[in-house]
């Protein structure tokens, strides 16, 4: 074996070390207790249609929604006062989430992809 290729081979296996060591980092994010609400909070501006309220012409009514996917669907839901903090925090855990389970998913494509090119690399013929 050349030592181009045998360098190769060692960027390889340091790769699959450094994305061992990412998914380590990832593991807390999944092994939280806390609750999780599926969504985003934001606010959301809209005028009411009566011609003689102010936001006929002025500033626009704002309430703060919570927006999620139901069925392929989105669903809308106005959040009662007193509730949007935990919501933010609940929301905010959820895509914090989603996002590293992306990340995983990724990690783990990468990680296959690597270890083919690895057993292609070291294969040898009878």
């Amino acid at each position: 074996m050349q030592t181009s290729e045998r360098d190769r081979l060692s960027r390889m296996r340091q790769s699959l070390h450094e994305l061992a060591k990412e998914i380590e980092q990832l593991v807390p994010v999944f092994a939280e207790r806390d609750l999780l609400v599926k969504g985003t909070v934001y606010a959301q501006r809209r005028k009411c249609g009566k011609p003689t309220c102010h936001c006929a012409t002025g500033k626009p009514h704002t309430s703060m929604i919570l927006s999620r996917s139901e069925d392929g669907r989105t669903k809308l839901m106005t959040i009662r006062p007193g509730h949007l903090k935990d919501l933010q925090l609940l929301t905010e855990r959820y895509q914090r989430f989603r996002r590293a389970r992306a990340r995983l998913g990724q990690i783990y494509k990468t990680m296959l992809s690597l270890a083919d090119k690895l057993e292609k690399a070291r294969l040898r013929e009878p």
